[in-house]
Formats: structure tokens, C-alpha cells, sequence
């Protein structure tokens, strides 16, 4: 058992929050837009940059470069990039190191939007984005289609014009199909997703999302969702596809590329503010996970580098992850 005591205060002082904003969307026309907003490197503000909403939000990138964190995964953008952030998924942005990007960013719930009662329901099913293998930022290269239509849903907001909304709702079915193609070839990594066994395990999500930097326990994850372990472990798996230490490894990692990226900490201070209990404990994730040392995955995203590093083997569980108490 790792050792506990003034460290772990320290750790569960710097942990960085995970705030839930509830958007209010208007009945008649369910969707609420932040246009070509400033987003910039934490350094400055010293803001809290991760949050979770009740809706579906998509983003688009006018001009910057980045990093966007969905769940426990890092995706570096880049101009005319497109996120996508299913409701209640954890997610910040942070722009490149002494630089802001402009976003614009809206948020809809499709059912409400698009649809009539029992027609196309698994078009408007999101949780289809948060499977595994559904990736959360697309780029222009590779779904310029999906591109186009977000730039288009943007534009109509902007102008207005005569039938506008109807506009935007067209744009949006169209955008929904080109995305739920995107989820159906989505590669694999693990079992078929399960909307269903994602709602189970979610209390177990949520408590590493607010305790990630501490000591968990898979008795206490399996409790919040009120379970044995050996059957925690099993749904879990089948949900995430992924063992629940393989997702709480991943989770540290992320949040720790938010700290890399502002360039304020050392890296052992970052290893130990995010939960790993040393230094090479940290780098041998960070490496499995994105395949490079901190320092050098942070060097390459200042240098402007947006292509997504290939992803190594299944990261090795830290020693200070999930325990089997």
C-alpha cells in the first residue's frame, strides 16, 4: 500500500476539478451557441479548464493549435478541427503554450432538435460517442465532410437569414449520419460498446474523475455502483473496454498533459500531483500510453505538431492505481 499521510493532502489539494455546467436549451429550438471564443494556455488565468454539460457539444477550430483532453484521452488539433464531447463526458481545451485558439462551439440535444417520438432514435443516441474507439476530434484531412457541415451549422447561426433554424436543423441530421458512420467504423478496442453498461459503471467513472489523484480501490468503485468486485470488474471491462486500472492510468496521464503543456511544474512535480508515485512510474505510462517521454510529447506540441501520436501497448497499471482492497 503506498504511503498516505501529508503527500496524499498535498495531491488532493492540486487535483484538478471536474465542474458540471447544466445549459438550460429552449424547448422550441434546443440548441445554445458560444461564438469564435478565445481559449488560451492556462498559464495566465489559472483557470479551472475542465468541465462536463448535459448535452451534445460540438466544437470548431478557427485558427490555433492545441490540445483537447475527452475522458482519459489527449487529442492534439489544429485549424478547421471538429470535437466532438458527448453529455457528461469530462473534456477541456488548452491552446499551445503562449498562444490562444478561436473556437466556436455549440450545444443540442438531438432528440429534442431533430426528432419525433420512435423515428431514427440510434440516430440521436450519443452514447455512441463515448465508445471506446469513437474519435472525439476529427480533422479536416480525414471527414472533410464533417468539417464543412459544422462550418455550415456556424455560418447559419452567424447570419441568420430567413429560416435560419431550419437551416441549422437540416445541417445538424446531415451531420449526425456523417458522425454515426464515423462510430459504426470506429476501430475496436475492446468488446462492443454497451450504453447500457456505461450507465453502471458511471458512479465509478465519476469518483475517479473528482479522486483520480489519490488512492482508489476497486472494493470502493465497485460499491458506488453496487456490485462484487469480481462482477465490477467484468462489466466494467465490457463497458470501457478496458480494465478499470488500464482506465484510471489513462485518466492520470491526461490530466497530467493539461500540466505539461502549461510548463509550470516540474515533472516529478506533476507525476506526484497526479497520482503515480514516482517519476519513472509516470514516464513508463506517459510512454505506453502516447509513445514519448513527457517532455518530449509537450516539445513536439509547441513545436505546432498536430498528427496524433500512434498509440503503444496497453499501459502497464502505476503503482499507486487501483488497488485490490
Amino acid at each position: 500500500m503506498p504511503e498516505t499521510g501529508k503527500s496524499d493532502r498535498r495531491r488532493s489539494r492540486q487535483a484538478q476539478a471536474v465542474n458540471f455546467a447544466r445549459h438550460a436549451l429552449p424547448p422550441e429550438f434546443p440548441v445554445h451557441f458560444w461564438m469564435r471564443r478565445s481559449v488560451d494556455d492556462g498559464v495566465r488565468t489559472r483557470r479551472n479548464v475542465i468541465g462536463r454539460h448535459n448535452g451534445l457539444e460540438i466544437g470548431y477550430c478557427h485558427e490555433g493549435e492545441g490540445v483537447l483532453l475527452v475522458g482519459d484521452r489527449v487529442f492534439p488539433f489544429g485549424p478547421r478541427y471538429v470535437s466532438v464531447v458527448p453529455p457528461l463526458s469530462p473534456h477541456s481545451t488548452l491552446s499551445r503554450k503562449g498562444t490562444r485558439s478561436l473556437w466556436s462551439i455549440f450545444l443540442t440535444d438531438p432528440a429534442s432538435l431533430l426528432g419525433a417520438p420512435g423515428s431514427d432514435e440510434a440516430l440521436y443516441d450519443t452514447t455512441f460517442f463515448s465508445a471506446p474507439g469513437f474519435p472525439n476530434l476529427l480533422s479536416p484531412a480525414r471527414h472533410p465532410e464533417i468539417e464543412r457541415l459544422a462550418a455550415k451549422i456556424l455560418q447559419e447561426n452567424e447570419r441568420r437569414d430567413t429560416h435560419y433554424e431550419q437551416a441549422i436543423r437540416a445541417y445538424c441530421r446531415a451531420l449526425l449520419v456523417e458522425l454515426s458512420r464515423v462510430a459504426g467504423g470506429a476501430p475496436a478496442h475492446g468488446p462492443a460498446f454497451r450504453a447500457d453498461l456505461l450507465e453502471r459503471v458511471r458512479p465509478a467513472l465519476e469518483y475517479v474523475q473528482a479522486n483520480y489523484a489519490g488512492n482508489l480501490s476497486v472494493s470502493t468503485l465497485a460499491a458506488l455502483c453496487h456490485m462484487s468486485k469480481p462482477r465490477f470488474h467484468s462489466v466494467f471491462r465490457q463497458a470501457m473496454g478496458k480494465a478499470p486500472h488500464q482506465h484510471l492510468t489513462e485518466f492520470r496521464v491526461a490530466m497530467a498533459c493539461l500540466e505539461l503543456m502549461r510548463d509550470e511544474k516540474t515533472v516529478e512535480t506533476i507525476a506526484w500531483d497526479n497520482g503515480f508515485s514516482s517519476v519513472p512510474c509516470f514516464v513508463r505510462s506517459f510512454k505506453d500510453i502516447l509513445g514519448a517521454a513527457p517532455r518530449t510529447w509537450a516539445r513536439r506540441q509547441a513545436a505546432g505538431e498536430t498528427g496524433r501520436p500512434r498509440r503503444r501497448q496497453r499501459p502497464r497499471p502505476s503503482s499507486r492505481g487501483v488497488t485490490g482492497a
